[in-house]
């Protein structure tokens, strides 16, 4: 099933019609209903203006079919003030940078830069900026990902969804894939330009699972 014919699938779900589901997002009318009827992609500035505008659609299962359709309260990407301020957490933003090959996380209080109200935040989650272009169009270089430690990660991942791995000497921002070896990882990029890659459990020390992103675009 492709991408366009899971998006069909979820505008089905909302009960709407194609032409509704383009006026709530502001695009002009076939936009969409044209892609599904010649089953063909849309671009990457459609997505993301998808993935924002309904924080309950998980970007993995859309994108590539993994997961579930919908992502839970607590993941979903959420731009709202509407929250009372007493469930708003103040995490930090530390600087440090979630792609490849930039060096060890260091997560000392000397390297917060930044703290940020982020209303759908738990105690102990922190900020990390994304750079690159391997995960458009669910993120792009700039945006600042919102992460929740996985102490138990070796006992259980759900897998699909995307994570911060961390070795000692790299930090990855990637989808999770079970491997044929029980002790490996395949982590994936959605941006097709980049290729799949397997990681050795041993080799990582933490992951870090990412439930929202601040997003630095406007339109």
């Amino acid at each position: 099933m492709s991408v366009i014919n899971r998006l069909s699938d979820y505008i089905q779900s909302k009960g709407k019609s194609v032409n509704k589901f383009e006026a709530e997002l502001g695009f002009s009318n076939g936009v969409i209903s044209k892609a599904i009827r010649g089953g063909k992609t849309i671009g990457s500035d459609k997505l993301e203006r998808i993935f924002l505008t309904f924080p309950e659609l998980n970007p993995a299962w859309l994108l590539t079919g993994n997961g579930e359709m919908l992502l839970s309260g607590e993941n979903q990407i959420s731009p709202s003030s509407s929250f009372q301020e007493e469930r708003i957490i103040t995490i930090p933003l530390y600087n440090a940078e979630a792609s490849a090959g930039i060096g060890a996380l260091q997560l000392n209080n000397e390297y917060v830069i930044d703290n940020l109200q982020v209303p759908f935040a738990r105690e102990n989650d922190i900020a990390l900026t994304i750079v690159g272009d391997s995960m458009t169009p669910a993120m792009q270089s700039g945006d600042i990902a919102v992460v929740r430690g996985m102490p138990n990660w070796r006992e259980y991942l759900d897998y699909g969804n995307i994570f911060i791995v961390v070795t000692d000497n790299e930090v990855y921002c990637k989808t999770v894939s079970k491997s044929a070896e029980k002790d490996i990882f395949t982590l994936k990029s959605y941006n097709t330009n980049y290729g799949d890659f397997e990681i050795p459990k041993k080799y990582i020390s933490e992951i870090y699972k990412v439930i929202g992103i601040i997003s630095q675009r406007s339109y």
